[in-house]
C-alpha cells in the first residue's frame, strides 16, 4: 500500500482502540476486505468482519496494539488461526438504547449469559439473533476487558411498534387470553407490532402453541389488513380449518331500531363463517346508517363478542352478540360554509336542502352534499370537494356542520367530436349542441342533450323522410387538466334492435 493511501490510525484507549480511517470510499472497502476475520495480541481477541447490515459503518471497536503499525495486517494475518480459536469468558452482557424491550428479554434473545465462554463468532451469532428477533432496527456491539473477564455491550435502536394487532376469529378465547399467550413468547407485546421483522412470526407461533394446548384443529394465518378507507392498517391473525358458521345473532342496547330490524338487515352475517373484521365492517356500512338516518349521529357498535354454540340447531356454529350504543337523537342547526366563492351561502344551503330543527338525517345530509357537488359541476367546477365536520351541542341536542369547500379550477367546453353518423347528420346534430367552444362546461348538459335534443333529432330525420337506423350512443367526456377544458365525443354504433323514436 502506498503512502498516499495508507490509513491514519489513532489509538484512543489502552485495551479498546477506535480506528479512524480516512481514505477514498472505494479504497477503504477494498482494504477492509483484505483484512483477516480476527486479530489477536495473545490477550484480547477482536472481530474485524461485521454483519452485512453494518458494513457501511466506518467506525469499529478494536482491541489490538498490532494496528499501531501498517505492516500489522501482515502480522495479524499470521495470527488469524490462533485468534479464531481464542475464547472469551463473559463477565457481563450489557445493552444500551433499550426502551420498550427489557434487558432480560434482550438477553434471552441473544442467547448469551454471564459466566459463559464464547468465541467472537458466537458473539456475532448472538447479534444476528437479536436482529432476527424483529425487536431492533439497528444493532452494534463492542467487547472490552480481558479474555477471562470480558464485557460485551450491545448498542441497539428499537423498532417502532406502530401497527395494531387484531385477532379475527379465535372464538374459543377472550382477547385477554390471546394477549397473555402472545406475551409469554413476546414479553414486550402491548397490542401492537413493528411493521416488519420477526415479531409477527413470533406472534403467529404463540397463537399456534395456544391452539395445540387446547387441542383445537386449525392453522393460524397472518396478513396485513386495512379498512375501507385504507387509512387504518393492522396485523390480522385468523384461524383456518374449523367450521365457524354464524347461526345466532343478537343485539344488546337496541331501542331506536328494533332488534328484529337489525337482524333482517344482517343477511351478510348469517350462515357465513365468522370473521370479526367482516362483522365489524358490515355493521358500520349497513347497520349504522339505520341509526344515522334517524338522527342518532353518534351511534356506534362495539367489537362483536362471539362464542362456540353447541345447541342442536347450531351444532359446530357460533353465536355473535353485537353491542350498540345509540346515543342521543340530534336535530339540524345550521351549515357554516367556508372557502366558497363561485356559489353564495344561500345557493349552497338550497342545494344542501336541510331545514332548521328537522331531524339531522345523515343519509339526507350526504345526499345534500352530493347535490352541492353537482351544483358546482353545473358551473364548470368538476373537482369541487366539500369537507364536512359536525359540531355537536349535546345540551340542546343540535348539530351544526362546518363545511370547508375546495372549489378547484373552472373547466370550459373544448372540442365536440361526433362519430358514426353521415357528415350531414353529424353537422345537423353538432348544431343542436348548445355548449360552444370556450363556454363554461356544464357536467349535466350531456344528459340533458340526450333527453331533449336527441329525440328531436330523430323526429326531424323521420319527418324529412330518411329515418335513422337503430343506433346506440356512448358519450365520453375527457377533461384536459392542463388546458382546463373538457373534450366531448359522441359515438354512435348500430344497435341490435330497431330504434323506436318517439312519435312526432
Amino acid at each position: 500500500m502506498s503512502d498516499k493511501t495508507k490509513p491514519r490510525l489513532f489509538l484512543i484507549t489502552h485495551h479498546l482502540s477506535l480506528l479512524s480511517i480516512s481514505v477514498g470510499f472505494a479504497k477503504l472497502i477494498k482494504y477492509l476486505r483484505s483484512l483477516p476475520n480476527s486479530l489477536s495480541n495473545g490477550e484480547n481477541l477482536v472481530r474485524l468482519s461485521v454483519p452485512p447490515r453494518l458494513k457501511t459503518s466506518l467506525v469499529f471497536s478494536l482491541i489490538a496494539p498490532c494496528l499501531l503499525l501498517m505492516p500489522a495486517a501482515r502480522v495479524c494475518a499470521q495470527q488469524q488461526q490462533q485468534g479464531a480459536q481464542q475464547t472469551l469468558k463473559l463477565d457481563r452482557v450489557e445493552f444500551k438504547g433499550l426502551g420498550r424491550v427489557t434487558e432480560a428479554e434482550a438477553l434471552e434473545k441473544s442467547g448469551l449469559q454471564a459466566g459463559q465462554t464464547v468465541s467472537i463468532e458466537e458473539v456475532d451469532a448472538a447479534a444476528d439473533r437479536l436482529l432476527s428477533s424483529g425487536l431492533f432496527e439497528k444493532l452494534g456491539y463492542s467487547v472490552k476487558g480481558k479474555t477471562d473477564k470480558a464485557v460485551v455491550t450491545f448498542t441497539v435502536v428499537e423498532r417502532k411498534s406502530s401497527m395494531p394487532v387484531s385477532f379475527d376469529n379465535f372464538v374459543w378465547f377472550t382477547d385477554e387470553e390471546l394477549r397473555a399467550a402472545v406475551k409469554r413468547r413476546v414479553p414486550t407485546f402491548d397490542g401492537t407490532a413493528p411493521e416488519a421483522g420477526g415479531v409477527t412470526e413470533q406472534i403467529k407461533q404463540a397463537l399456534e402453541d395456544l391452539l395445540r394446548e387446547r387441542k383445537i384443529e386449525g392453522t393460524v394465518e397472518y396478513t396485513l389488513s386495512s379498512d375501507a378507507s385504507g387509512r387504518r392498517v393492522e396485523h390480522l391473525y385468523s384461524v383456518r380449518g374449523p367450521e365457524l358458521r354464524v347461526c345466532k345473532l343478537s343485539f344488546v342496547g337496541a331501542r331506536a331500531v328494533p332488534e328484529e330490524t337489525l337482524r333482517q338487515k344482517s343477511g351478510g352475517i348469517f350462515d357465513n363463517d365468522y370473521s370479526r373484521a367482516f362483522v365489524a365492517g358490515f355493521a358500520e356500512a349497513n347497520l349504522l346508517p339505520l341509526y344515522q338516518e334517524r338522527g342518532y349521529l353518534r351511534a356506534s357498535f362495539a367489537p362483536p363478542k362471539v362464542k362456540p354454540e353447541t345447541s342442536a340447531d347450531c351444532e359446530k356454529g357460533v353465536a355473535v352478540t353485537m353491542y350498540v350504543d345509540e346515543g342521543s337523537i340530534y336535530v339540524w342547526d345550521k351549515a357554516v360554509w367556508s372557502g366558497a366563492s363561485a356559489l353564495t351561502p344561500q345557493e349552497l344551503d338550497a342545494a344542501l336542502g336541510m331545514k332548521e330543527r328537522e331531524v339531522a338525517n345523515r343519509v339526507k345530509i350526504d345526499k345534500g352534499l352530493a347535490a352541492v357537488g353537482k351544483a358546482y359541476a353545473r358551473k364548470g367546477y368538476l373537482e369541487a370537494r366539500v369537507r364536512a365536520a359536525p359540531d355537536f351541542d349535546d345540551e340542546g341536542r343540535r348539530v351544526a356542520f362546518r363545511l370547508q369547500v375546495e372549489e378547484g379550477p373552472q373547466y370550459h367546453m373544448g372540442e365536440l367530436t361526433i362519430n358514426g353518423l353521415s357528415e350531414a347528420d353529424a353537422n345537423n346534430l353538432h348544431g343542436r349542441w348548445r355548449l360552444l367552444h370556450g363556454d363554461v362546461y356544464e357536467e349535466a348538459y350531456a344528459d340533458e342533450f340526450v333527453k331533449k335534443s336527441l329525440p328531436e333529432f330523430y323526429k326531424d330525420a323521420l319527418r324529412a323522410g330518411h329515418p335513422l337506423p337503430a343506433l346506440k350512443l356512448d358519450i365520453k367526456a375527457t377533461p384536459d387538466r392542463e388546458k382546463q377544458t373538457v373534450n366531448v365525443t359522441l359515438n354512435f354504433k348500430p344497435a341490435s334492435a330497431p330504434a323506436n323514436p318517439p312519435n312526432p
